[in-house]
C-alpha cells in the first residue's frame, strides 16, 4: 500500500488557494477568501476520495520464457481484472530492482472487465533478474491527488550467456561412450576402496580378465567390471575465473566461450568435468557426479569473477593427466600453472581473450577467445585435429 500525494495540478491549485486567502485578507475581500476556502475544500475532498478507494484491480503476470540467452526474446504479459468500476489507472512494472520499468496507462474498466498489456524484457546482459513489484496509480476525477498501490507479486527471469555453434572435439584421448552405453552401465555398491563400482555390457577389445562371470550368468550376456578410473572424465574444461587477466568486455567473452564449449561437450556425449580456478565444479547435480547443460548455464548466468590471485588446481592434477585439457582464460601471468596440469605430451587447448600475449607451443594450441573470432578459431582447430587423428590411425 502506497501513500497519497498531490499531483502537479494539485500543488498548483494549493498555491492559488493560498494566494487567494492572503489577497482576501489584505484587501478585505470576502469573495477572494471564499474562493481560496473552496479550493482548499476541493483538495481535501479529492485527497479523501483517493485515499479511501479500495484496490480496484488484480494483476496477473506471465513471463515467457523464464530462461533466455543474451540477445534472445523474452516477453511479459500483464492481465488486469477490475474488481469494480475503476478510473483510468497508471501501471508501472519494475525490472531489475527498479533500475528499469515498463509504464503504461489502463483505461477505465467496469466490474470484471479485463485489460491486457505486454512488453519485452531487455536481454542485453546475463544475470538473474526480478520482475516486480508492480504499482498501480489512482487519481481523483479532477487529477489533483494521486495514490500508489503496490502489488507485491514478483517473478524471475534468468538471462543465460550466449551460446555459439561449435564443432565437436575430435581426437580426444580415451574411449567415447554414447548415451546408450551410459544407460547400459549398472551401478554396483562398493564395500571396499579397491572394488569395482559398476557393470556394463562387453565391447569388442575389452580385457577378458575384467568379465564379471556371476553377473554374466545371471543376465545371460557378458558384463564387464568398471572401477573408479573408468569414471574419470575424458575432457577437463578449466575456467580461469580470476579477475586478474581480464579487462573490458573480455570476461563476458570468456563466459560465452566456456558456456559454448561446455554445452558442446555435454551434447556430444563426452565425459567432461567443468571446473574453475577456485576449485568450484560447474553444472553438477546434487550427487556431484553428472553434469547438466541446464545447471551449467544457470550457474554461468550469475557467476562473478573471483578475487583470488592463485588458482586452486591441486585436486585436478591427476584427473587432467588422463584426458584433454581445455583452458578458457584471459592473459594471466601464470599460464604455466595450467599447462603443467596436462601429462607429458598431452594436448592442451588454450582459449584466450588476449591471444596475442600467449605464445603457442607444440603441445599447447592457443585460440582466439574474443567474441568476433572465437567460433572460426575453434572450428578450424577442431577440423585440423580430426584430420590429424584420421591420418594417425591410417598410418
Amino acid at each position: 500500500m502506497g501513500g497519497t500525494a498531490l499531483t502537479r495540478r494539485g500543488w498548483s491549485l494549493f498555491g492559488a488557494a493560498v494566494g487567494l486567502l492572503i489577497a482576501g485578507r489584505l484587501l478585505g475581500t470576502v469573495e477572494l477568501s471564499s474562493l481560496g476556502l473552496c479550493a482548499i475544500a476541493l483538495l481535501g475532498g479529492a485527497w479523501f476520495w483517493t485515499r479511501t478507494r479500495p484496490t480496484p484491480v488484480t494483476l496477473t503476470r506471465s513471463v515467457r520464457p523464464h530462461r533466455v540467452h543474451v540477445g534472445g526474446t523474452a516477453r511479459v504479459d500483464l492481465e488486469i481484472v477490475a474488481r469494480a468500476s475503476s478510473p483510468q489507472l497508471k501501471v508501472t512494472d519494475a525490472f531489475d530492482g527498479g533500475r528499469r520499468a515498463a509504464r503504461f496507462i489502463s483505461p477505465a474498466l467496469d466490474g470484471a472487465q479485463r485489460g491486457r498489456a505486454a512488453y519485452r524484457i531487455p536481454t542485453d546482459r546475463r544475470g538473474r533478474f526480478a520482475i516486480g513489484p508492480a504499482t498501480v496509480g489512482i487519481s481523483d476525477p479532477f487529477g489533483l491527488t494521486d495514490r500508489t498501490i503496490v502489488l507485491p507479486e514478483i517473478d524471475e527471469v534468468t538471462v543465460r550467456p550466449r551460446i555459439h555453434d561449435l564443432k565437436p572435439i575430435g581426437g580426444a584421448p580415451g574411449p567415447r561412450r554414447s548415451a546408450a552405453d551410459r544407460r547400459a552401465v549398472v551401478p554396483v555398491p562398493a564395500t571396499a576402496p579397491d572394488e569395482f563400482l559398476a557393470l556394463r555390457e562387453y565391447q569388442t577389445g575389452d580385457d577378458l580378465r575384467r568379465i564379471h562371470w556371476r553377473s554374466t550368468a545371471r543376465l545371460g550376456e557378458f558384463m564387464v567390471r568398471e572401477d573408479e578410473s573408468s569414471w574419470r572424465p575424458e575432457t577437463v574444461l578449466l575456467f580461469d575465473n580470476r579477475s586478474v587477466g581480464y579487462h573490458g568486455d573480455n570476461y563476458e567473452a570468456a563466459i560465452e566461450a566456456i558456456a559454448s564449449i561446455g554445452v558442446r561437450l555435454l551434447r556430444s556425449g563426452r565425459g567432461c568435468d567443468i571446473v574453475t580456478t577456485a576449485g568450484r565444479r560447474l553444472g553438477v547435480g546434487p550427487g556431484g557426479h553428472t553434469s547438466s547443460e541446464a545447471r551449467l548455464l544457470d550457474e554461468l548466468a550469475t557467476i562473478a569473477p573471483d578475487a583470488e590471485r592463485t588458482p586452486s588446481l591441486v585436486p585436478y592434477r591427476s584427473t587432467v593427466r588422463r584426458g584433454l585439457l581445455v583452458v578458457v582464460t584471459g592473459a594471466p601471468p601464470d599460464i604455466g600453472r595450467f599447462t603443467a596440469l596436462a601429462g607429458p605430451g598431452a594436448p592442451v587447448v588454450l582459449v584466450s581473450t588476449d591471444p596475442d600475449d600467449i605464445s603457442p607451443t607444440k603441445a599447447v594450441s592457443v585460440l582466439d577467445g574474443r567474441s568476433a573470432g572465437f567460433v572460426t578459431a575453434w572450428n578450424t582447430a577442431m577440423a585440423r585435429r580430426r584430420t590429424g587423428t584420421r591420418r594417425g590411425r591410417a598410418s
